[in-house]
């Protein structure tokens, strides 16, 4: 009697696991020859419809992983592959819109042709985001002032640039300060792909780029594609800076102003390529 009294937890506890697996053995048949099994086979079942359906949820869920990462992984390529096809039909359209252009210059500006240093964006001015910056490169990585900073993105046939971000102002040992094309102070020449026409734009407080032409009866068309123009002593030639996205007409009418749609998503710029020009 004592014994009972001392183990009659656990003999209950151990009666009740041996009810459940004889219950869940039946509810496989749902019945004992032929006598339905009642309320107990419908609790039993409804363990095992849970127990089912959970596990193909996990299931389930683990395959949805793999096609995200999959598709991810898709989707990294593709967008490589577009910033190749972009920067070749920049190329391809300056090419035909110089008469004295070879072939071979296609080839010879396909990639990025220049020594270069990849930085990291460490700091930003807290007077006018963006249009100034500190990148964690300096002068122990061999950059100097005047050297020019682009955006530009790695793919298996070399780094190919995106656009351009600014110049260097200012060097130490370890870091760089870089003026931004959004910047007041920051004139950059350039030359419109579609047209061959040439004139200088530059930044303001609101961060919009504008820019004129040397000639005056020059035209421009939304959508036109702008690269430096190689005139001054600091920008290279052939830059993608961007595109035109507004032409807007001045009080003179024999002129137009035009608003510039930088290729640069600023808000998104963590990292940069320097490129190390021999002036």
């Amino acid at each position: 009697m004592n014994f009972l009294k001392k183990y009659f937890i656990k003999i209950l506890f151990l009666f009740t696991i041996f009810i459940l697996i004889i219950l869940i053995g039946l509810s496989s048949i749902g019945r004992i020859d032929g006598t339905n099994l009642g309320f107990f086979g419908s609790v039993v079942s409804g363990f095992q419809k849970i127990a089912f359906n959970t596990g193909q949820t996990v299931t389930n869920s683990f395959y949805s992983i793999q096609d995200i990462v999959k598709m991810r992984e898709e989707n990294n390529m593709l967008t490589d592959t577009v910033h190749e096809l972009q920067e070749q039909v920049r190329i391809l359209e300056n090419i035909v819109n110089k008469s004295d252009a070879l072939e071979i210059e296609y080839e010879m500006k396909k990639n990025l042709g220049y020594n270069h240093v990849v930085g990291q964006v460490i700091a930003l001015d807290d007077s006018n985001w963006f249009s100034r910056l500190t990148i964690d490169k300096g002068e122990k990585d061999g950059l100097k002032k005047n050297d020019i900073v682009i955006n530009a993105v790695e793919t298996d046939k070399g780094v190919v640039q995106m656009g351009l971000v600014g110049v260097v102002t200012e060097t130490s040992s370890n870091w760089s300060k870089v003026i931004t094309i959004l910047d007041g102070n920051c004139k950059i020449s350039f030359r419109d792909i579609n047209s061959d026409e040439s004139g200088i734009m530059q930044g303001s407080i609101d961060g919009t780029i504008t820019g004129y032409f040397f000639n005056s009866k020059a035209k421009a068309n939304a959508g036109d594609s702008l690269v430096t123009s190689g005139i001054g002593e600091i920008y290279i030639p052939d830059i993608y800076i961007g595109t035109v996205k507004e032409v807007v007409p001045t009080t003179d009418a024999s002129t137009q102003r035009i608003v510039v749609e930088p290729s640069v998503e600023f808000t998104k710029l963590s990292r940069v390529y320097v490129l190390k020009v021999d002036r």
